[in-house]
This record gives C-alpha cells, sequence and structure tokens, in this order.
C-alpha cells in the first residue's frame, strides 16, 4: 500500500470552474436496504425558507477525541500531516481536543485488555521504593507530544480532559473495566476522594503547562455495565449508579475549590439520549454545590441516528429546563460501523447526525468519538475504520476517510460564534423502516431524506448545510441574500466549489452533501 497523502491538500482543494448545471448530476439507483421504502416526497423539488431573525444557540466549535490513537501518533513521522489535517486551518479546523486521563491498563498486569492502542498509560504511578502511589508527567508522553503539536496550529480554545475509568488502583477488581458482578460501580465511595484527587491534579499540571484546559469530565458512559471483570475486554469503562454519579462530582468540585483551579466540570455523557440522561442533567444542573462549578452538560448521541424524535425530544427538554449552561454533543461514531472508510455512506451518515443534533437537539457543540482510529478488514475484502482518518497499527500509513469531509462540510464554514437560526423545509420527506425484534411490536424508525441546518456567522454570513440521501433533486430557497457559493462532496468528489453566484434554484446530486454560503453583495 501506498503511503497516503505526503503533501497536505487543503479541504477546499482546486476551485472547479462548474456551472450550476454541471451541480446536477443525475443518479438512477438509491442504495438502501430492501427493507426501507421512500415516499413520494423523497422525490420532491425542496424549498428552504432560512429566517436569520429567528435565532437559536450559539456555536462552542467542533472537535474530536484524541483517545487511543495520540500516544501512536505522537511518535509517528505522520504526526505532523495528521495534526495539520484536524487542528490547522488547512485542515478541519478543529477547536476543541479530548484528551484521555487513561486508568493505566498499559502499567496493570492484570488486564485483560490485549489491544495496545486501548492499553493507556497513566500519569498515576506505583513507586516500589516508597510503596505509595505518585505522579509522574514525564508518562503518556507521545500523546503530550501530539497535543503540543496540535496546540501550536492556534485552533484549539478547549482541551476537555475525561476519564473512562479511575485509575484501576481506585476500582474494586484492581482492573479499569467491569465488575465481578453486571451492572455493579466499579469504584468504593471511600476512592472517591483519591479519584477526584488525581483528576483534578492532572488537569492542574496542564492548566500550568499552559494548555487550555477547560473542562473536566470525570464519568463517560456510566450507563453501561463495561462487561466483568473475568472476560476479556475490549476497553476502559466503568458503570456508575446515580448516587455515584453524583458523590464523584462532589468529590471533585471540593478538589477543585480546594486547589483554587480555573477549570470547570462537564458530563455525566451518557451514551445514549434517554435512559436516566435527563435525570442527572437535572440534577447536576440543579444541585446548589456542583451548579457553580458545572461548565456544561454533555451527552453522546448514539443509537439515535435515525430517531429524529429522540433528538427533538432533548431539545426540547433543554429548552424549557437549561437556559444558561451549555450542551455538548461529545462523543458520536458511525457504530456499528458498516461504512467502508471510501464509502458516500459513511460521510452520509456522519454530516445527517451532526446536522439533526444540531437543529433539532439545541446543542452549543458537537465533537466526534475519534479523529483515527485503526484499520479493520471486512468479510467483503474492504477497509473499514469509524475515524475521521484510519491508520495502521504502527502509523506508518494513514488514510482520510471520507467521513473527514462530512465534518468539513461544518468545521470549515460555520466557526465559534455562530448563532443558529431556522430553516424549514416546504416538504415531508420522511424515510421509515419497520424492524420486528423477539417477537415484539414492530418499531418504527424515522429519518428525513433530505436534513439541513442553518447559521449565520460573526461576519454576517447565512451557512446551510443540506444532507441528501436520496435521488438528485432541486433545491430552491427563500433568504435575504442575494450571492452564494454552493460547496458539494459526493461520492465521485470532495468539496467542489462554484463561488459567487446569483442565489438561484439548482440540483443537488444524489446522496451529497452541500454546504451554501450565502451573504449580501
Amino acid at each position: 500500500m501506498k503511503k497516503a497523502l505526503k503533501i497536505i491538500i487543503p479541504v477546499i482543494a482546486v476551485l472547479l470552474a462548474v456551472t450550476i448545471t454541471v451541480l446536477g448530476i443525475f443518479y438512477e439507483k438509491i442504495f438502501y436496504n430492501t427493507d426501507w421504502y421512500i415516499e413520494k416526497s423523497q422525490t420532491a423539488d425542496v424549498k428552504l425558507t432560512i429566517d436569520a431573525n429567528e435565532k437559536g444557540e450559539i456555536l462552542d466549535g467542533f472537535g474530536t477525541s484524541a483517545c487511543w490513537w495520540s500516544q501512536i501518533a505522537g511518535n509517528s513521522e505522520n504526526a505532523e500531516e495528521v495534526a495539520k489535517l484536524l487542528y490547522s486551518k488547512e485542515g478541519l479546523g478543529l477547536n476543541i481536543y479530548r484528551y484521555n486521563i487513561g486508568a493505566g491498563s498499559k502499567d496493570n498486569p492484570n488486564t485483560k485488555i490485549t489491544n495496545p492502542w486501548r492499553q493507556t498509560e497513566s500519569f498515576y504511578v506505583f513507586n516500589e521504593e516508597t510503596g505509595e502511589y505518585g505522579y509522574d508527567f514525564t508518562r503518556d508522553a507521545a500523546a503530550q507530544k501530539f497535543l503540543d503539536l496540535c496546540l501550536s496550529y492556534g485552533c484549539i480554545d478547549t482541551v476537555v480532559l475525561f476519564a473512562n475509568s479511575p485509575h484501576y488502583s481506585m476500582t474494586l477488581n484492581g482492573k479499569a473495566y467491569g465488575n465481578e458482578n453486571w451492572w455493579v460501580s466499579n469504584i468504593a465511595p471511600e476512592k472517591y476522594e483519591a479519584y477526584a484527587e488525581y483528576l483534578v491534579t492532572v488537569a492542574e499540571y496542564f492548566i500550568k503547562k499552559g494548555v487550555p484546559v477547560k473542562y473536566i469530565s470525570p464519568i463517560n458512559e456510566p450507563n453501561w455495565s463495561w462487561g466483568v471483570a473475568s472476560v476479556n475486554q475490549s476497553q476502559e469503562g466503568c458503570f456508575y449508579n446515580s448516587e455515584d454519579i453524583y458523590a464523584v462530582y462532589k468529590a471533585v468540585v471540593k478538589e477543585i475549590k480546594e486547589k483554587n483551579l480555573d477549570v470547570k466540570l462537564a458530563g455525566p455523557e451518557s451514551g445514549e439520549i434517554g435512559f436516566r440522561l435527563y435525570e442527572w442533567f437535572d440534577y447536576l444542573y440543579k444541585d446548589p454545590e456542583i451548579r457553580p462549578y458545572l461548565g456544561t452538560l454533555s451527552y453522546h448521541s448514539y443509537w439515535s441516528d435515525d430517531l429524529v424524535n429522540n433528538k427533538e425530544g432533548l431539545g426540547n427538554w433543554i429548552k424549557a429546563n437549561v437556559d444558561d449552561i451549555p450542551v455538548e454533543m461529545s462523543e458520536w461514531c458511525h457504530l456499528p460501523c458498516t461504512a467502508p472508510i471510501d464509502s458516500i455512506d459513511g460521510a452520509l451518515l456522519q454530516a445527517r447526525v451532526m446536522a439533526n443534533d444540531l437543529n433539532f437537539s439545541n446543542i452549543n457543540s458537537w465533537t466526534a468519538w475519534v479523529g483515527v482510529n485503526g484499520i479493520g478488514i471486512g468479510d467483503d475484502g474492504k477497509k473499514y475504520s469509524d475515524g475521521l482518518l484510519a491508520a495502521t497499527d504502527d502509523f506508518s500509513e494513514y488514510e482520510i476517510a471520507m467521513r473527514y469531509y462530512a465534518v468539513a462540510h461544518f468545521s470549515n464554514f460555520i466557526p465559534k460564534g455562530s448563532v443558529k437560526i431556522s430553516t424549514e423545509k416546504n416538504i415531508n420527506d420522511v424515510i421509515k423502516t419497520v424492524e420486528e425484534k423477539d417477537g415484539a411490536e414492530n418499531i418504527t424508525l424515522m429519518k428525513y431524506g433530505v436534513n439541513c441546518v442553518s447559521y449565520l456567522t460573526p461576519d454576517n454570513k447565512i451557512v446551510t448545510v443540506v444532507v441528501n440521501e436520496g435521488v438528485e433533486r432541486k433545491i430552491d430557497f427563500d433568504v435575504d441574500a442575494n450571492y452564494m457559493s454552493i460547496y458539494i462532496t459526493t461520492q465521485e468528489y470532495q468539496m467542489m466549489a462554484t463561488k459567487n453566484v446569483e442565489v438561484q434554484e439548482f440540483s443537488i446530486p444524489a446522496k451529497s452533501i452541500t454546504t451554501i454560503v450565502f451573504e449580501n453583495k
């Protein structure tokens, strides 16, 4: 395999002199599974009414996690290229960086996590001479090196320190996952303070170093059991009951106050919309001890890819109950990953989820799970990865996944400080599927064939992202602007541009992502 990308290519590569007519490439086939059907409205023309006077949330930005791969990338010859692709203005220009405070599985001889990428190295180490644990901040050196490299490009203003599990020395089973029993927390009450001291000490180190640490997120996906300790595990993780969550947050608050540290809390990073998400959000937001130190409410958008109603429900709850604190969608990836890295299908799903989370859930930021993940070969012989980039185990080679361009359609055009504005469609283009699970009643999942979101940027441009998962169709606009620039990604081309044309109807290709930048001249 040839080494991928020796020269950094700007995301908006070569501006092609194409006409509006060329943009209307027609695709005859729709690549949906046989259990999907498309209503007649799926082939109808679309008109978007965009109202910049009806304003919503202010955007805090876009990001990704450096978990599990930055400690490999940091020492590779591709480190600079990868950092530029993700965190420079030449690439995605992401401004949010999630740094994993590892639970030390790499140091634990009893761990059953076998993947080297997921065996984290901790700053908290056992000193055989003293017989006690202490801190060594020379550790996790490659991950720190990669963070510093990304910071050097000047786009990052928010670093989130998050932990999948307490350090293994603080858990009941001496491992950074599961428990001896299902659905039992793996941290004992007498370890809450030790865990809090560990998190805040790490944050203090990075802050003194000049890293813009804005949040500590002590708990990640507490609603999963993370297996049992006797079975091989794929990653670090810890289940928490509600009482455990609140106690851990209060312990971290106490530690932040004692150290007088300028950092706030994020979380509790539920793995999905639903379960106890609303209960947890409500408690953290209203608790008088936690609230002054709560910087953002965070959740993950898994398992709602086709459930627009879930996203709308969350957005309505946020609007009714949270009025003075940001809410972030802090983790999502294609799960399970069914699209090869070079398939437009992966990019379409990524863009659809981003558009719907931003449009319906009233959030202030959106962060992908990992910037890079390993390459797996499927039974079909194709390459699969849920990262924006995909790399070999030793990071000697990597490739840009199609979903990278899906993120570019947002991050390259909608800067921090942009305000979400109203976008209404003239059609109800709903795609439906019906599944039957284990003899239960039929479950109807819903998604739209055309998904969109619009923002007003700080320089007074209107940016609309349109995700079309159906056939070629015409699109028109009711918008207060007279010129537009159009950027389109399909299977055949990425970020193809037509700039500075008068606002008019045009054709969006089948299975495409389109960003339109409107302005008055």
